[in-house]
């Protein structure tokens, strides 16, 4: 699976054309019930979630109208029950890379602990490091126990 057909996703509404014409291509793909405006549309064997939910935040009542392409989110081999995503990850990024390699290949513009908010580069054992690619944010989420990477998220840009 190209990265750049799910990324041509984002943005796109839950009922649009792209987004029938991607799940009749990719059969895989399971559409999820909404809860609270939210819906998940999951490929366990690709490696790949995607989250619809109103660009201003998850809310109650009817929203499909409103659930837009936000997130996709790329896994690592049996995370949450997924196979490895397949596909190239931006910035040349890998799942067999080490945190060093991540940095090595592009300075992130963010490194965050969960309970200190955003920290410095250099902060040992982070819960993520996140880089700038224009127009949406590719973050690479670490596992506590072996520091290895979970899932890269990728996520349209503020578009308030």
């Amino acid at each position: 699976m190209d990265t750049s057909e799910l990324f041509e996703l984002l943005g796109k509404n839950i009922d649009s054309q792209e987004v029938h014409s991607f799940l009749e291509k990719h059969p895989s793909f399971k559409v999820g019930d909404p809860d609270y405006g939210r819906q998940y549309v999951e490929s366990k064997s690709d490696g790949v979630d995607l989250l619809f939910e109103p660009d201003d935040g998850p809310q109650g009542g009817k929203t499909k109208h409103l659930r837009n392409c936000q997130t996709i989110f790329l896994y690592a081999q049996g995370k949450d029950e997924h196979e490895r995503f397949p596909g190239e990850v931006p910035l040349g990024l890998r799942f067999s890379d080490s945190r060093e390699d991540l940095i090595d290949k592009a300075d992130p513009e963010r490194t965050w602990k969960i309970g200190q908010g955003e920290v410095d580069v250099t902060f040992p054992n982070p819960d993520h490091d996140r880089w700038d690619l224009g127009n949406k944010l590719i973050s690479a989420h670490y596992s506590k126990k072996t520091g290895s990477i979970m899932y890269f998220i990728v996520a349209r840009k503020e578009h308030n």
